[in-house]
């Protein structure tokens, strides 16, 4: 795959289309892309406090070059603040700054704020202008593509949203570099995610498979080399933005981008955000997911390995390692808007490593083993 100076990648909605643009540096740029757009002249940055304050620093300069109005507002990190008194806070900044229709909610961080900035866009005045700026991984190959706004509840994870697209988005690969170890892993359990849909998705990465490529590549990735950042973000934006293209608002095989969420979502609810990041949750349903698709003879034991290896080798959990209340995962898991009548519907891998299909009725019983092997 040829690097070049700059990816662009169009996600396809007629009137709602956008692009994302990705090349290093293009913070510092970010008000030329954003003076092409039909927006008003105030901007809201919503980011948080652990996000280094040398992004905010380019963004804001370079938008005020280039004439817009710039407020900022810092919330707390974590997925534990993806509520409605975030959202509230953001609401209330808005109109108390006199923020207008045309004018528009900028989010720079990772994927909480962009889920939680997304949907204050969505509602305030019935929609204002949403931009997505990542500094994440997990931001910028999941959550800042494809619409997907939301905030959580004490009953669940996402069980309030919108499907509201945003503007542009702004990728700037360089932001990766002040990210932990820890916080670079939560976006590789969505790396890999997109590995094990390459044929399903029939978007190919090159001669040899993605999954390949992060098994070959893992020492350069894990090591933040530039080539390598820039290939797996590219993949993955574009895998993604093709998917939603497709299908907006997930009445078919946008589904596949849940492989392995039904269990991430109850995991994560179960131990109220704080003891598993998204990516590591993830990463533990993706395995579930598998040995499930094992036990449902979808796949061979040998594909099942070479996945959970994978996450394995990554640094990522392909379990539980703490002690925990099973009835209280499989109740969160069973809030998940996919299933039907107390019953489960996964997104398995099924046949080859690439390919994944969707399966319904899939009973507790044969859930809660997974759990306790």
């Amino acid at each position: 795959m040829k690097i070049m100076t700059e990816k662009a990648i169009k996600v396809n909605l007629k009137e709602k289309s956008y692009n994302i643009f990705i090349k290093e540096n293009i913070l510092a740029l970010s008000g030329n892309y954003l003076s092409k757009l039909k927006i008003g002249k105030k901007i809201l940055l919503v980011t948080q406090n652990k996000i280094p304050s040398v992004w905010i620093k380019k963004v804001h300069k370079s938008l005020v070059k280039k004439g817009f109005k710039v407020f900022i507002l810092v919330l707390q990190s974590g997925e534990e603040y993806k509520n409605l008194s975030s959202l509230l806070k953001i609401v209330n900044f808005a109109i108390k700054n006199k923020f207008e229709r045309s004018d528009s909610f900028c989010a720079v961080g990772g994927g909480v704020v962009s889920d939680l900035t997304g949907f204050a866009a969505s509602v305030y005045y019935r929609g204002i202008n949403f931009i997505c700026i990542p500094t994440t991984l997990l931001g910028m190959v999941d959550a800042a593509i494809g619409g997907k706004t939301a905030i959580n509840i004490k009953e669940g994870k996402n069980l309030l949203g919108t499907f509201y697209q945003p503007k542009i988005v702004i990728i700037d690969p360089k932001t990766l570099k002040t990210l932990s170890k820890k916080e670079f892993l939560v976006g590789m359990g969505e790396v890999i995610k997109y590995a094990l849909l390459e044929n399903t998705a029939k978007v190919k990465f090159s001669k040899s498979s993605f999954f390949q490529f992060l098994k070959n590549k893992r020492g350069r990735i894990l090591g933040l080399y530039s080539k390598e950042l820039l290939q797996i973000i590219y993949y993955s934006a574009f895998v993604k933005a093709q998917v939603v293209s497709k299908d907006e608002r997930e009445s078919s095989l946008r589904a596949i981008l849940n492989l392995g969420h039904t269990f991430a979502h109850g995991i994560e609810q179960a131990f109220n955000y704080k003891k598993y990041t998204h990516g590591e949750a993830v990463s533990i349903g993706i395995c579930f997911a598998s040995t499930l698709a094992f036990k449902q003879n979808l796949i061979s034991e040998e594909i099942m390995n070479s996945v959970i290896s994978l996450i394995s080798d990554y640094g990522l959990p392909v379990k539980i390692e703490c002690p925990f209340s099973l009835n209280k995962i499989i109740k969160s898991m069973l809030l998940d808007k996919k299933n039907k009548d107390g019953k489960f519907k996964f997104i398995l891998p099924a046949e080859k490593i690439g390919k994944v299909k969707i399966v319904s009725g899939i009973l507790v019983k044969d859930v809660k083993p997974l759990f306790l092997s």
